[in-house]
């Protein structure tokens, strides 16, 4: 019977597609089954009876292999499953190794190592792996795309972001530092930077694309000045002078003004002196006395800087907190769980005086500070901007510099991609 039972196991041992070896405590190879022969390459005869340390000592490659099954015959507390490689002088396959003490009584004896080959496996993963990828990288693609497509104004910015990120990264290849990312991390920010916007596509076009002061109220206003004009006309065809007094060359002075104002990329104290003189102005309709011109058109008028009011540029600026609320919903895995915060904060500044939650300096991670860098350094030199000119490359480091100075943007990193002339990848592509 207890024979029977021997070439039983005998049998299941040699049918295994696993790899089963045994050593003893001094690391002798006691027995290996037909499945190890296979999975490692290499006869029986090479390798019983032999040290195991002396018998996978040929390639390099195997360190790994030999330090797993070794570390399990001489130290209790090592880990007993690993996943290592395993070179055979021709291909290189994936190993799963899974050992467990052999007792003779109560006395350690050795440990008895099971083998299996999962370099098919760990090769579907990692195309898996790949096409999950690539599948992923074309949807922030084409989100960014979207997000770009309802505004012409606005649609090479994340992909010049983007070319100048991958610059940047390159130019710090080989170094030492915080810059030097693995193949993960710099994917995880070249992504963040693809996302940085999405909250744009909940901000109204009539916002996002507003041009002018005025926003399409200039024609609203030509209309009515027409109107006042037959006004006048009425008023001297029935012998009297309207009792507003404003004549036809004063508004088409009037109306000059305006258009100056309403494309100006910075009004004077003297421009926002007229404009609050504009607001008085009042004329005589039919049902009564009018203001010739609305509150929200003198409130749009009254922008200093900039075609937005305060009510506007608040919508605008909800778009980042618009994109890490749309951000997290999605499951990132681990190595890129950080997308979101880095996406929605690229409008922080070091000082506290950013936005949307006023972080601080220490609370501002290296991404963040270079999206930053990257989204007002393309925002200042793109010519697709409605509302101002194109400024030259030096003219916005210029700029940024004074914000390094004022503690808004960090100095040492703006320097870092001035001399990487990542900037000029957008220049070479455009």
């Amino acid at each position: 019977m207890k024979e029977t039972n021997e070439l039983a196991f005998q049998k299941v041992l040699d049918n295994m597609s696993e790899g089963v070896m045994t050593l003893g405590r001094d690391g002798t190879i006691m027995y290996i089954n037909p499945a190890a022969e296979k999975i490692l390459s290499m006869s029986a005869e090479l390798m019983l009876n032999k040290k195991f340390g002396h018998v996978f000592i040929e390639y390099e490659e195997n360190d790994s292999f030999n330090q797993a099954v070794l570390d399990a015959v001489y130290d209790p507390q090592s880990k007993h499953e690993n996943l290592v490689p395993y070179y055979n002088g021709e291909v290189t396959k994936q190993i799963h190794i899974v050992s467990s003490y052999l007792y003779d009584g109560e006395e350690r004896a050795g440990i008895i190592v099971v083998l299996g080959d999962i370099t098919e496996l760990a090769e579907l993963k990692i195309r898996y792996s790949e096409q999950i990828t690539i599948l992923l990288d074309s949807l922030v693609q084409a989100l960014s795309t979207a997000i770009e497509a309802r505004s012409h104004y606005n649609a090479k910015h994340t992909q010049n972001m983007v070319l100048m990120a991958s610059a940047f990264l390159n130019s710090t290849e080989g170094q030492r530092g915080d810059w030097k990312l693995d193949n993960t991390q710099r994917h995880a920010f070249l992504m963040s930077v693809w996302l940085h916007d999405i909250g744009k596509l909940v901000v109204p076009l009539k916002v996002m694309d507003k041009a002018d002061r005025l926003g399409g109220r200039a024609d609203i206003i030509k209309e009515r000045f027409i109107k006042v004009k037959l006004l006048n006309k009425i008023a001297a065809y029935e012998g009297r002078s309207p009792q507003h007094g404003i004549t036809d060359s004063q508004l088409d002075e009037i109306y000059d003004l305006i258009m100056k104002i309403n494309t100006s990329g910075f009004l004077t104290d003297e421009m926002l002196e007229r404009v609050g003189e504009l607001a008085k102005m009042k004329y005589e309709d039919v049902g009564g006395v009018s203001s010739l011109f609305t509150k929200e058109e003198i409130t749009a008028l009254s922008v200093r800087k900039g075609t937005l009011t305060d009510e506007e540029r608040a919508v605008m600026q909800s778009h980042v907190t618009a994109t890490k609320s749309i951000l997290s919903q999605v499951l990132f895995p681990e190595a890129y769980e950080m997308i979101p915060f880095w996406a929605s904060c690229h409008h922080e500044l070091l000082n506290g005086k950013g936005y949307p939650d006023h972080l601080k300096a220490n609370e501002i991670p290296k991404e963040v500070r270079l999206l930053t860098i990257l989204d007002i350094f393309e925002a200042l030199t793109s010519s697709e901007r409605p509302y101002k000119k194109a400024m030259s490359p030096e003219k916005a480091f210029d700029v940024l510099g004074d914000m390094a100075k004022e503690g808004s943007i960090d100095g040492e990193l703006l320097e870092m991609f001035r001399h990487s002339n990542a900037w000029r990848a957008v220049i070479a592509n455009s």
